[in-house]
């Protein structure tokens, strides 16, 4: 396996960026040693990780980097008049998602021989939908399959198979369906709004110009990670060291 930067290395996601991998020892939840360097993630072999870089990485740090000038958390302006490539913006984040954890290159093995073989049209997965919303904050965090319910006050639920939270821009990849519709209205994403960019991966790599007030139906909620809030304590979290790496970091100032 390979180094993996997720966002890539061109939205901004390295030298002096931040990160420390999340850990629990004797039920206490901690951080482990903090490094410069960026969000990554020994988790793509060499030639998804060179594919990516090839043919997407450079969309997506366009996309990132004209968000970041001119998305303005006090004008609430959250769909800018920004053209992006969106068929190589989903894919070149749904491969650092691969990254994030093993599990998913089992649960969704067709999805990941798509993104691999560079499918012209990729169909997402049923049970799971690709999130976008925006992020404004300095914290960033990267994680593969994790699970949290907040249990004090009244119920909520984040559920997700892998996150991305570096400003400008959260992505999640989360469970869809009827399961999840039942439990819609204590669901963090979809009470904060977060849009379906699942019908980006339709598009043609040769389209790079497309507007994102024509990709998104509604603006884009500004969002923070649930918990990196004040009440933590007020919810419970799963995950599993086996299938879990966590990474929470900083961008400076």
């Amino acid at each position: 396996m390979t180094k993996a930067h997720v966002p890539p290395q061109a939205a901004g996601n390295r030298e002096r960026v931040v990160s420390a991998k999340v850990r629990v020892k004797d039920r206490v939840l901690g951080h482990g040693r903090i490094a410069q360097g960026g969000m990554w993630f020994h988790g793509l072999c060499s030639e998804c990780n060179n594919m990516a870089g090839a043919h997407y990485d450079a969309a997506y740090a366009d996309f990132s980097n004209s968000m970041l000038a001119r998305v303005n958390l006090q004008q609430r302006l959250y769909l800018p008049p920004v053209r992006l490539a969106p068929a190589r913006v989903a894919r070149s984040i749904l491969i650092g998602m691969f990254a994030t954890s093993p599990r998913l290159r089992v649960m969704f093995r067709g999805l990941a021989e798509d993104l691999r073989s560079r499918r012209d049209r990729i169909t997402m997965p049923d049970g799971a939908s690709l999130r976008l919303a925006v992020c404004l904050d300095r914290r960033t965090r990267l994680a593969g399959m994790y699970n949290a319910v907040r249990v004090i006050r009244h119920i909520e639920h984040y559920d997700v198979f892998s996150e991305v939270y570096f400003r400008p821009l959260a992505w999640a990849l989360t469970p869809s369906g009827r399961g999840t519709a039942q439990h819609a209205d204590q669901s963090v994403v979809e009470q904060q709004g977060w849009a379906v960019v699942d019908h980006w991966l339709q598009y043609s790599e040769d389209r790079t110009a497309a507007d994102l007030r024509s990709l998104c139906r509604a603006p884009l909620p500004a969002v923070l990670h649930p918990l990196n809030g004040h009440d933590r304590d007020e919810w419970m979290e799963f995950m599993s060291d086996k299938v879990t790496a966590i990474l929470e970091g900083e961008i400076p100032a």
